[in-house]
């Protein structure tokens, strides 16, 4: 999730990332340079910025932006055609009792970090075949025997990291960028469910299969259950859908669901019928929605438990409607946000920024951004090594705000246009200035911002539009268009 920008001047840069600490900044900047040709091989000129800093001006500016395009009945058959669809994607109620060895031995091995690409630990340490070795056996692939193993079941208690590895250690591809980490693959939720395929050597680490990833999780996340009863949590945990963030109440009688951070799209079931006089962990309920929790007794078993959600939070029964600008808005809620690799630091990355975008109006997108821009199920646009430019810019034209642009690595979605510009919203990690005399300015975004897309470059230098791979479109358009 890298990119660099274009512009004549590096006095510009503060205009391309216009967060709020620095809005006035960057627009009277921007304004001093609007009408300078960009250098490059790209035809378009600095647009200056627009007039529009909130996601509700992004919604104005596009007509019938409130249109629900896609219906709760229409939402579920997507869904299910993605999971049935998408080889990205598994569908869980459909995975068999008993799980093939050989794949996942496959899956293993294919997180398990090798010797052909150099890894480095922070203070330039290489990392060795010896470490290599040992998490090779730390992943305890000699205990996997026989044809198939029986699945186990679980549902997750907290935001839980998923490893390449049964291990917390960090390795990166440059000594120096040590916010990357290479072992961190993504992250799981509280309430989601998990086949429990495989264990680590200490017992400490189990490989999970989910919805869209699978890898190693810490063993403390994981209340166990069986299959039915962890099938039927799911599906009863579209009702209660956390909009954006939110946190549980505070609960000293339950330190384990005290403000549980709930991140945006998690999924909970709400506990029906609770009497309004019943208290929850020593508060009343009758300014809160009462979630069952899964919790971990002793034995590491699942115990579901109550739990509050402030009605001040965030938070609505069942998705929000599949509107543009219900998309802008959720986006929004991310700007400024700090960029995390494989959903490290408690945030997110460009691929998981887009996918809880869209969980929160109830649609499922694979992990990573190669395999978002080769979702079979929605309307796709894939440019070939002979697309021009003319082409890619003519296909970008016909976006709608909430539309996904695909690059090698990394994606945006799209929030507007100005003048005929295309403006996007993504969570990107590094960037770098061409500058009129060809030298470099290499900087860092690290998080959630909005830019315009057209002058735009990629670290290997190509022309931002020229990288394009592919574009998604995941709702119908409305009647009208810009």
């Amino acid at each position: 999730s890298s990119v660099a920008f274009r512009t004549p001047e590096a006095a510009a840069l503060e205009g391309f990332v216009y967060a709020a600490p620095m809005l006035r900044l960057a627009a009277l900047i921007l304004l001093l340079f609007h009408s300078l040709p960009v250098v490059g091989q790209t035809d378009t000129v600095w647009p200056g910025p627009p007039a529009q800093y909130s996601a509700e001006d992004w919604v104005a500016r596009w007509p019938d932006a409130e249109a629900v395009l896609l219906q709760p009945a229409e939402l579920a058959v997507l869904r299910q055609r993605a999971l049935a669809d998408d080889p990205a994607l598994v569908d869980l109620t459909r995975l068999p009792e008993t799980y093939p060895v050989e794949r996942l031995r496959q899956q293993i091995e294919q997180l398990l970090p090798g010797a052909a690409t150099p890894r480095y630990r922070a203070g330039g340490a290489l990392v060795e075949t010896a470490d290599l070795e040992r998490w090779r056996q730390a992943a305890n692939l000699d205990s996997l025997i026989g044809d198939s193993i029986e699945s186990a079941w679980a549902l997750l208690t907290r935001r839980a990291a998923v490893r390449a590895v049964p291990s917390l250690e960090r390795i990166h591809a440059d000594p120096q960028q040590t916010d990357i980490d290479r072992l961190q693959e993504s992250a799981l939720f509280p309430g989601d469910v998990v086949a429990v395929l495989h264990s680590s050597a200490d017992g400490r680490w189990r490989f999970v299969q989910s919805e869209n990833y699978a890898g190693w999780v810490a063993d403390g996340v994981l209340a166990q259950t069986d299959r039915a009863t962890a099938l039927d949590y799911r599906a009863r945990s579209d009702r209660m859908i956390v909009a954006a963030q939110a946190r549980l109440a505070y609960t000293p009688e339950a330190p384990a669901l005290s403000e549980l951070r709930l991140d945006m799209g998690v999924r909970l079931p709400e506990w029906q019928n609770w009497p309004w006089d019943r208290a929850v962990n020593g508060q009343g309920v009758m300014a809160a929605h009462v979630l069952q929790l899964p919790t971990r007794d002793g034995q590491g078993l699942l115990q579901l438990r109550p739990a509050l959600l402030p009605r001040s939070q965030a938070s609505r029964i069942g998705p929000l409607p599949a509107s543009r600008a219900n998309l802008l808005r959720q986006a929004y809620r991310f700007l400024g946000e700090r960029y995390g690799w494989g959903h490290d630091y408690g945030s997110r990355d460009c691929s998981g920024f887009v996918a809880e975008v869209y969980r929160s109006i109830g649609l499922t997108l694979p992990r990573n951004s190669g395999d978002q821009a080769r979702m079979p199920v929605h309307r796709r646009t894939e440019f070939s090594a002979d697309s021009g430019r003319a082409e890619r810019l003519a296909a970008l034209a016909g976006l709608a705000p909430g539309d996904l642009a695909y690059l090698p690595g990394h994606v945006v979605m799209l929030v507007g246009f100005v003048d005929g510009e295309p403006w996007v919203i993504h969570d990107v990690h590094e960037g770098r200035i061409a500058q009129a005399d060809g030298s470099e300015v290499r900087f860092a975004i690290n998080g959630v911002a909005v830019t315009p897309l057209r002058p735009l470059r990629t670290l290997s230098g190509l022309d931002y539009v020229e990288a394009i791979t592919d574009l998604q479109q995941l709702l119908p358009f409305s009647a009208e268009r810009h």
